[in-house]
């Protein structure tokens, strides 16, 4: 059995080294890990127009919220972390932002925000806002401000010119343009402006969000945009995030998670400017506001964790290393993953139940690859940042497809990947997915949703909370509402049934079916008591803390169960999944007189052996085990 083990004198030269040339370059830890509640957190991601309805405009809203404030405890999690709340254009989902300072009246008011944060630390929960810290939307005053005049207060907080700077920026804006859409588009880094400054804006996603100005780590002298990052512009706007910050931190809240966080300082290659501005920020928050919490969109912690953050976040974007885990390499193939019933066999169809072009299918990798892939970079994230912050593993986000997607739809896949996520140091939780919510497809491009053939909407519908019309979630007629709730659901028709949905116009878009909360908060075996279950299990047992080690066991023979070793250094439990519709069997070197199963689904067993141990877990089944 090859144990995916390093020598401890191996791991501590390599810390050491690790620590004094962190990614890149060598630099003074001004900051202490911490705080202290995000080691036995669990962070619960709320999007808060899809949470709840409290006022029948098929919006949900900062009221709705605080009426399910007592389900939220329920679940055991730490912390909230909501999408955007401010002021908004509504071409990005809330990420086009024309107020910082002030909650979309979509969602109420900033009395409604403040009377949240209130009810929900009386509730022992924290909050977390969402900083679009990057850039905003093109209707935001500061930007049409700056468009009008060269010398006023916020004219520099942008970036103009009258050219293009190269041929290529020229083909990107003119491929832009032709997409009826282009507003929403995400083509190249310039949009043409209407406005009198120039002829060009630079862009910092969609060309409706004009990238906000922090500079150019290597200006070059025949660009005259290309401000320096310690020029007074860039310096204003990095006093301006300051003051965001502190708007929000004097209301209660608890931190922000940072959207597209690395994206700030243009031209830096190596991040270096941009490690400098956050680790600016990280000092002056905790010098001013001690723990509060930083999270990043980053996904490279020992860039992200060395700029100061608290919290990085491994994404299952298509290029992640963590991506083949939950998804196939595509944004949106059906199968092809390491949790799937066959055992990571190519995806042979798309969401849409269309053949993938037989020249588009991935037949290469294996589940030990993707197993190995994953192994291989989460040890290493782990081990070298281990001093710097936390590395947090998500469900789901707003950004991707869910849990619940093509062929996984039962119940047993989705508590099999709820054990692995939740069992890992410091997890997300997607609202929703711990009643199995399900990722739905060609649903409309509501507020700039979709792009690239990304299907965002789908894994944004409407929270399902009982049987009533709309699934509990508005008053308002079912045509109303901004995003159609899931149809009702089954494990072995859920895909059919969606078709057959479609094919009818989308009506009567309800789900009285097993996906509700209100079906499966008295049932012991459903997938939300499951989830809080695995809550309950970590936040009182320190071995499955954020701090705590994660050891691998990989064997590349045998990659089936996915098995690894969480341990505190006084108590070891072992986790292992089995996500395939066969029986796994794997021996372990390591043995135990007397395990104790803690927790399981489905059926496993451990039996010591004069090698070690021998751990079955037949189809579809996860354990935890204390060794």
């Amino acid at each position: 059995m090859k144990k995916y083990l390093t020598l401890l004198a191996a791991l501590q030269a390599a810390f050491c080294v690790l620590m004094a040339q962190p990614a890149p370059g060598s630099f003074t830890q001004t900051w202490q890990k911490g705080p202290d509640w995000l080691r036995n957190a669990v962070i619960y991601q709320v999007y808060p127009s899809s949470y709840k309805d409290s006022d029948g405009n098929g919006i949900g809203d900062i009221k709705g919220v605080i009426s399910k404030l007592d389900y939220i405890k329920s679940l055991g999690v730490t912390a909230i972390w909501f999408n955007p709340l401010f002021e908004s254009g509504w071409i990005d989902g809330g990420y086009d932002v024309i107020d910082f300072y002030k909650v979309d009246p979509r969602f109420g008011t900033n009395n409604d925000l403040v009377e949240l944060l209130r009810l929900a630390h009386e509730k022992g929960i924290r909050v977390m806002l969402d900083l679009v810290a990057g850039h905003t939307s093109d209707r935001h005053p500061w930007f049409l401000e700056s468009a009008s005049d060269t010398n006023l207060r916020h004219s520099d907080y942008y970036i103009w010119s009258d050219r293009l700077p190269d041929a290529k920026a020229e083909k990107d804006l003119e491929k832009m343009m032709r997409d009826p859409n282009y507003m929403q588009n995400t083509t190249g880094n310039w949009m043409t402006s209407e406005y009198p400054r120039a002829k060009y804006y630079y862009k910092n996603f969609y060309a409706c969000q004009p990238a906000l100005n922090y500079g150019f780590a290597n200006p070059d002298p025949s660009r005259p945009w290309e401000q320096g990052v310690d020029e007074p512009g860039p310096r204003a706007v990095r006093a301006e995030l300051k003051s965001i910050l502190a708007f929000w931190y004097d209301k209660g809240v608890d931190g922000f998670r940072v959207d597209m966080a690395s994206s700030l300082v243009k031209n830096d290659r190596d991040k270096s400017e941009i490690m400098r501005l956050w680790r600016e920020m990280r000092e002056w928050s905790d010098a001013n506001y001690p723990g509060r919490v930083l999270m990043a969109e980053w996904n490279d912690p020992k860039y992200c964790l060395a700029g100061g953050f608290n919290v990085d976040m491994n994404l299952n974007s298509v290029k992640s290393a963590c991506r083949r885990m939950y998804f196939d390499a595509k944004h949106q193939a059906d199968g092809g993953s390491y949790f799937s019933l066959d055992g990571g066999q190519p995806s042979v169809r798309d969401l849409y139940g269309a053949p993938w072009p037989d020249d588009k299918i991935d037949r290469a990798a294996t589940p030990a690859a993707m197993l190995k892939r994953y192994y291989d970079y989460i040890t290493d994230a782990f081990d070298s940042t281990r001093d710097w912050g936390y590395f947090a593993t998500i469900t789901g986000n707003h950004d991707h497809l869910r849990f619940n997607t093509g062929a996984r739809n039962d119940p047993s896949q989705l508590k099999a990947m709820m054990a692995w996520v939740l069992t890992m140091p410091l997890p997300i939780l997607y609202y929703g997915d711990e009643i199995g919510l399900r990722s739905l497809v060609s649903l409309p491009n509501v507020e700039g949703a979709n792009h690239n053939g990304k299907e965002r909407a789908g894994g944004r519908s409407p929270m399902q909370w009982d049987d009533s019309p709309n699934a509990g979630f508005s008053s308002c007629a079912p045509e109303d509402i901004y995003l159609p709730v899931c149809p009702e659901w089954t494990p072995a028709t859920s895909y059919p049934q969606y078709l057959e949905w479609k094919a009818a116009g989308c009506k009567n878009p309800t789900a009285p079916g097993a996906i509700t909360v209100a079906s499966q908060d008295g049932d012991p075996n459903s997938l939300l008591n499951w989830t809080r279950a695995l809550i309950a299990l970590r936040k009182s047992t320190p071995a499955f803390w954020a701090d705590s080690s994660f050891e691998p066991v990989y064997d590349e023979a045998h990659p089936y169960p996915m098995v690894y070793l969480r341990s505190d250094g006084s108590q070891t439990y072992l986790v292992a999944v089995n996500p395939t519709s066969k029986k796994q069997t794997v021996t372990l070197s390591r043995r135990s007189d007397n395990p104790e199963t803690v927790l399981s689904s489905g059926k496993a067993q451990y039996r010591p052996s004069a090698k070690g141990g021998r751990l079955s877990l037949w189809p579809v089944s996860a354990v935890v085990i204390k060794i």
